[in-house]
């Protein structure tokens, strides 16, 4: 082979590199943006907060326990209501058949999450779930939610709200 078939070949193969490796680190964000908290009461809605959700430095596996390791993420999250005071850090549910972890499994979902129906992601004292607008969703067997906008969250103590994403 000649130096200039030689060389274009090289060029080629970089770029093929490139994007194939530019392509495994790219992953979609699902989670960052701005969202209108919406509580329902007696069928009536009304915006109650805002959060502000932005991806942010992966955990560092030496802090975090053995068996969240699967799944370094990590996304920080302020509420307007407390005047952004309070940052916290979520996290995707941990979904790692290899290492028995499904936080899907709770809740009757893991079907849902393995068909890429519904993703969640969990702040501790509260989840958030994105499934498809206009969605019934079943909590064990016995509750349902409907989610208008596919956005929906649990807190503890305040139960479920219908999150909007601006």
């Amino acid at each position: 082979m000649d130096r200039k078939k030689s060389f274009f070949l090289f060029i080629i193969l970089l770029g093929l590199s490139d994007l194939l490796s530019a392509q495994k680190k790219t992953e979609k964000d699902i989670w960052s943006g701005t969202y209108m908290v919406n509580e329902i009461s007696k069928g009536v809605s009304r915006t109650t907060d805002t959060l502000e959700v932005s991806r942010i430095k992966d955990a560092d596996p030496r802090d975090i326990p053995a068996s969240e390791e699967s799944d370094l993420a990590r996304w920080s999250m302020t509420s307007k209501r407390d005047g952004g005071k309070d940052k916290m850090t979520v996290k995707r549910f941990l979904f790692d058949v290899e290492n028995d972890s499904d936080a899907y499994q709770e809740f009757g979902w893991t079907d849902l999450h393995k068909a890429g129906k519904i993703n969640c992601i969990d702040g501790g004292h509260f989840f958030i779930c994105q499934t498809q607008p206009n969605t019934a969703v079943t909590f064990g067997k016995d509750e349902t939610y409907f989610t208008k906008t596919g956005i929906f969250g649990i807190w503890l103590h305040y139960g479920v709200v219908e999150l909007q994403k601006k």
